[in-house]
């Protein structure tokens, strides 16, 4: 069985659409852990929470198959709290509180998640993981956070070239920055100048583009209606992840994460991930995207 060990603040996100507030457990490590899961690995989460992070979001991750040995609690502090506000489109996210930073020294698997959402893991501590472990996919959004006095949160420029790197996997925003292009396709060239193995840049509705240096892929989106898009990316890198390691095969891999990133935007949270017949749909979706993938 593949082994995935995926790193990351667990969150509480409160998420307000419409007028609407909803309440959910969040970040990288729960929805990147569940999909990858799902799809049948073994996966165990290494994160800290705090004093107010609800016991029943640890029985989801537990009751889905994921190994919450990991995961501190620290009664002296809080959660890692996100606000998710989105405004006509567009996303307006604030850090309302954050728990403690994240170590390295003992992480293992076939392969290794970082998603770290509110700076938890150092680039330091990435570079000595990176130069030990041939397999470790970085999603850098957490790394590329700064505050401002309010909370509210902007991206900022940063070095994210980890000589060793298996995969980069950046959405449209944070590529833009990292880059300073505009078209996807011009992003995901100077992306691969970073030095990964591969890259999976995620375009939203539009899917995805991802790269091995030798070819770009151009990953449609499966066509649904689309309720919450929270965490959809993290879903699309732990479902290729799993893949990947499976199979070697960048096209399918890719049409997978698409396929199960559309089944998540489906209803709020990660709910959809647990539903019954979830695989089944997923690989069912996968193979009608893998037909309309184009090579560019």
């Amino acid at each position: 069985m593949i082994e995935v060990t995926v790193v990351g603040h667990l969150t509480i996100d409160e998420v307000i659409r419409k007028g609407e507030s909803r309440r959910s457990m969040g970040g990288v490590a729960c929805y990147a852990s569940i999909a990858a899961s799902r799809l049948g690995a073994r996966v165990k989460v290494v994160s800290s929470v705090g004093r107010d992070f609800p016991s029943t979001y640890l029985k989801v991750l537990s009751d889905a198959g994921v190994d919450i040995s990991d995961v501190s609690v620290d009664s002296t502090v809080k959660s890692t709290f996100f606000q998710l506000k989105y405004l006509n489109g567009e996303r307006v996210l604030k850090l309302l509180s954050r728990a403690g930073d994240l170590k390295l020294d003992n992480v293992d698997g076939d392969a290794v998640y970082l998603g770290p959402v509110a700076f938890e893991i150092t680039p330091s501590e990435i570079a000595s993981l990176v130069r030990r472990h041939r397999r470790v996919l970085l999603d850098p959004q957490g790394m590329m956070r700064s505050l401002r006095r309010d909370g509210s949160i902007v991206l900022r420029k940063l070095d994210v070239s980890f000589p060793g790197l298996w995969v980069l996997r950046v959405s449209r925003r944070e590529a833009e920055v990292l880059t300073g292009e505009r078209e996807a396709e011009a992003m995901i060239e100077k992306l691969m100048e970073l030095g990964s193995e591969v890259v999976a840049l995620t375009l939203g509705d539009v899917g995805s583009l991802v790269s091995n240096g030798e070819r770009v892929l151009r990953v449609p989106a499966f066509k649904t209606v689309e309720v919450d898009s929270t965490g959809a990316g993290d879903v699309f890198g732990g479902a290729f992840l799993v893949e990947y390691l499976r199979t070697g095969d960048l096209a399918w891999s890719a049409a997978v994460g698409s396929a199960m990133a559309s089944v998540l935007v489906e209803d709020f949270g990660f709910s959809p991930l647990l539903s019954e017949g979830v695989v089944d749909e997923v690989y069912r979706r996968a193979k009608v995207l893998e037909k309309s993938i184009e090579r560019i």
